[in-house]
């Protein structure tokens, strides 16, 4: 953030990105694929809080700079280097299940698999893993060796990466893609317990030209902007938190096979999705779950009916969305950990009776960081800029309480221009129940001054901020600036309790050593991520 607010608002204000419409609903559709050439895309196993991995697929648009480097091999190693310059135009990411998803026999199927990285031995394994229990997962690509960094990815004889594509018109998403129908590969996957035949590993493509500046690694997963879910409250203690990670398997001689990841029945909700594509049909959906909404579910518009702690409770609504001629399906999301002694859910209402009370109790927290676009916020030491720096903070945090079952949803998971007022209508509409801003702090008047504060206007924003500046504090050592009052247009048009978090100072010699490094990056994402989860507990 720049000294005053005069200054921070007129720079926001240049371009404003409206939003009008965004949660319009949207007519039947169907996606088509291209090819691409597949040296200009790289699948990566990610590190994920230093002991899981999740997928990363980088693409690179032309030859003006590298947008990664490779080295090595079993496996070869990924260094990420397009965070060293403003990759706009030159480099794409796809960093979630809105980036990515499974097509296989020209048929999207990211409403029935989500795509995982999980350790098998010595090996990091991609996987399509179902929705439905009894569905094997089907295995589509190794590292052929086991790193806490990044990896590539190689892809398994048969799969490919593809771009979708709709009315003619080539989009972002990326496909992982094969041409057998799905009875296929699930009769293949069932044969073999989910691995396919061993193959050898195919030679490293030509990379693009080598840049030699050593680079910051990626921030993991972003989240999409979505409305609110009816998620649980998250019980948190004093402690810091243990965050869930998918457990090594045993390693042995031969290559294990690859079993479904699916979560234990402490680690699991249940969404209730329906694809609703009319008017009428959300009608329906909303007299049988009044607190439907819609959202992006691996880059396709559904209906969210309910999110469950219980998978009967959950199918028993999937059983009356059905009855009533609606497609509805059971997707189950992995990272929430159920209260101590939870109450009994009530049970499912008869068909077309309303039951408010049957989804758990929601919380919602939309993450917004600060600055994008053309609006690069403060530049610091070496050319860092503000706006990069609290983006990558951003989507850890995020991803971060998504695996503690809070929904996470950010007002912007890219590098766009974004005004002011779209962020707090953004808030407003996805009905959040807490609002963190995040950004950095810079001055003219030299190198000296470095730390962290934390802003409030009123109300419950004083504990919330209090919250997260003594976990900041306390988890990084930073010289400790305060909680202050503030009248920042996000936190006085916000009706939710609000924060701005200031995490350091670009301008700053000590801060900016901090803010450079991923390492530090990932320990203030996760001190705030305490913060707001202290801040649940204490305000239930």
């Amino acid at each position: 953030m720049k000294g005053g607010v005069g200054l921070r608002l007129g720079l926001l204000a240049a371009v404003g990105v409206g939003l009008s419409g965004f949660w319009e609903p949207a007519a039947a559709v169907r996606f088509e694929q291209r090819e691409v050439d597949q040296s200009r895309l790289v699948a990566i196993a990610a590190p994920v809080g230093g002991t899981s991995h999740q997928l990363l697929i980088l693409e690179q648009l032309n030859n003006r700079r590298a947008c990664w480097n490779e080295t090595g091999n079993g496996p070869t190693t990924i260094d990420p280097v397009l965070l060293n310059f403003d990759f706009t135009g030159i480099c794409n990411r796809s960093t979630d299940s809105n980036g990515y998803s499974l097509r296989v026999g020209n048929e999207d199927l990211g409403l029935q698999y989500s795509l995982r990285v999980v350790r098998q031995g010595d090996d990091l394994v991609l996987m399509a893993v179902s929705h439905r229990g009894n569905t094997p997962p089907l295995e589509i690509g190794r590292t052929h060796g086991y790193t806490n960094g990044f990896a590539r990815i190689e892809l398994n004889p048969g799969w490919r990466m593809t771009k979708r594509v709709y009315n003619n018109q080539t989009l972002p998403h990326i496909y992982l893609t094969h041409n057998q129908d799905l009875p296929t590969l699930i009769a293949s996957a069932s044969g073999n317990g989910g691995v396919p035949t061993p193959v050898v590993r195919p030679p490293a493509p030509v990379t693009p030209p080598v840049a030699t500046r050593p680079s910051p690694a990626l921030p993991p997963t972003t989240v999409s902007p979505t409305p609110p879910e009816n998620l649980p409250t998250v019980p948190v203690s004093g402690t810091p938190i243990a965050r869930p990670t998918l457990p090594p398997s045993t390693p042995t001689p031969n290559r294990p096979p690859v079993t479904s990841p699916q979560p234990s029945t402490s680690t699991v909700s249940y969404r209730v999705v329906v694809e609703a594509e009319t008017i009428v049909q959300q009608d329906q959906v909303r007299a049988i779950a009044p607190g439907a909404f819609r959202t992006l579910v691996n880059g396709q518009a559904v209906m969210q009916a309910g999110l469950f702690r219980n998978r009967d409770t959950a199918d028993a609504l999937e059983r009356q969305l059905r009855a009533a001629n609606l497609q509805a399906m059971v997707i189950p999301v992995a990272g929430w950990t159920p209260p101590t002694n939870p109450q009994p859910l009530p049970p499912i209402a008869n068909p077309g009776t309303p039951n408010p009370q049957t989804p758990i109790a929601r919380r919602v927290v939309v993450i917004d960081p600060g600055h994008g676009g053309r609006d690069p916020g403060a530049i610091g030491i070496g050319g860092i800029q503000e706006k990069e720096i609290v983006l990558a903070i951003a989507q850890e945090v995020a991803s971060l309480l998504e695996r503690q079952g809070v929904q996470a949803v950010m007002t912007r998971r890219d590098d766009r221009t974004l005004d002011l007022e779209p962020r707090v209508t953004f808030a407003e509409r996805a009905n959040a129940d807490l609002f963190v801003s995040i950004h950095a702090n810079a001055t003219a008047s030299g190198s000296n001054a470095n730390g962290a504060e934390t802003y409030y206007s009123s109300g419950a924003g004083r504990q919330l901020a209090q919250a997260i500046q003594s976990n900041l504090i306390q988890a990084t050592g930073m010289n400790d600036r305060g909680v202050k009052q503030a009248r920042f247009y996000v936190l006085t048009q916000t009706s939710m309790p609000a924060a701005l978090v200031e995490v350091g100072f670009v301008t700053g010699q000590q801060d900016v050593r901090r803010l450079s490094s991923p390492t530090s990056r990932s320990q203030i994402a996760g001190a705030i991520t305490d913060g707001i989860l202290q801040y649940i507990q204490q305000s239930e």
